[in-house]
């Protein structure tokens, strides 16, 4: 017989402009470590993509939730889509839980959201994994320019049409645009997979205004309202314990991302090998045991 280690609640946390759904996920014995916030990809995806990670609760509290306006959140007005509102969200749950300090584990535009948070209130966080980010909106399109040229011509050509023409909607630019996605995003994710998105592809609860809105429509540039996005200006200021991964193949690339952990104070850095950008998906068991033995050490500081 296998006895029940965790206990979870699920529940809505009620906003002027809407609910936020949110499950947290509790040991029933002694909890070591500081809660744990899981902030997902996006803009306008779900936790979906973190059932893996929520194993982390054998010893603190994991709490997951969809950012407002997506999954099994309320929609929002467009004028809405903006960081600041996703900043405020993950400050009133905090404070709806009853939560003082907490970690941090942010995905892509997650660590966009998470970096903002940190700081914005910088005494709220114990310690922040940035998994895969985007800390620097130009560099994140630099960076994918260089991957562009890694497929072939046909694709590469059909994407610089599309860039340039803005139609996003050829047969060829969607094979191109699956092929990046195949090669950066999902390189080893398991066939079929509903989770996984890309704009032919979406996962269940995918809010594809709020991704066109704050990042724009394709994947390679932002032209939205992050496009100025950059905190990795910032990095040096970091104050808490921090890890920084990445897949070997992931659009995050690994030199960017060391860069950055370069920039961070006693930060740690850790490439996935088997991994794209959704190493939770593609190693993830060592994506678990990689936020664990982080996580634990900080529980020792």
């Amino acid at each position: 017989m296998k006895l029940q280690s965790h206990v979870e609640e699920q529940g809505y946390l009620e906003r002027p402009i809407g609910q936020t759904f949110f499950r947290r996920i509790m040991p029933l014995g002694e909890r070591k470590g500081s809660p744990l916030f899981i902030l997902h990809g996006g803009p306008g995806s779900t936790h979906e993509t973190f059932s893996e990670v929520l194993s982390l609760a054998q010893d603190r509290d994991v709490v997951v939730y969809d950012q407002i306006g997506c999954g099994r959140s309320s929609r929002i007005k467009k004028k809405h889509w903006t960081l600041q509102t996703f900043v405020n969200e993950l400050e009133d749950l905090r404070r709806a839980l009853g939560y003082q300090k907490i970690d941090i584990l942010g995905h892509s535009w997650g660590t966009m959201l998470g970096a903002e948070y940190l700081f914005t209130y910088p005494k709220n966080v114990r310690a922040i994994i940035h998994s895969s980010p985007c800390l620097d909106a130009q560099a994140w399109s630099e960076d994918a320019q260089r991957l562009i040229k890694q497929l072939p011509k046909a694709h590469q050509a059909a994407i610089a049409r599309a860039l340039k023409t803005k139609n996003y909607e050829t047969k060829a630019f969607h094979e191109a645009n699956e092929a990046y996605y195949d090669r950066f995003v999902r390189k080893f994710a398991p066939k079929g997979d509903k989770r996984l998105h890309s704009q032919k592809l979406a996962s269940v609860g995918f809010n594809l205004e709020g991704y066109m809105t704050m990042w724009g429509p394709v994947e390679f540039i932002a032209t939205g309202s992050l496009k100025t996005f950059n905190r990795a200006k910032d990095l040096p200021k970091t104050r808490v314990p921090t890890l920084f991964t990445c897949g070997r193949f992931d659009e995050a690339t690994p030199e960017t991302v060391e860069k950055h952990a370069r920039l961070t104070p006693g930060a740690r850095f850790h490439v996935f090998e088997k991994s794209s950008h959704l190493a939770t998906l593609e190693q993830p068991l060592e994506y678990v045991k990689t936020m664990r033995k982080f996580l634990r050490r900080v529980d020792r500081i």
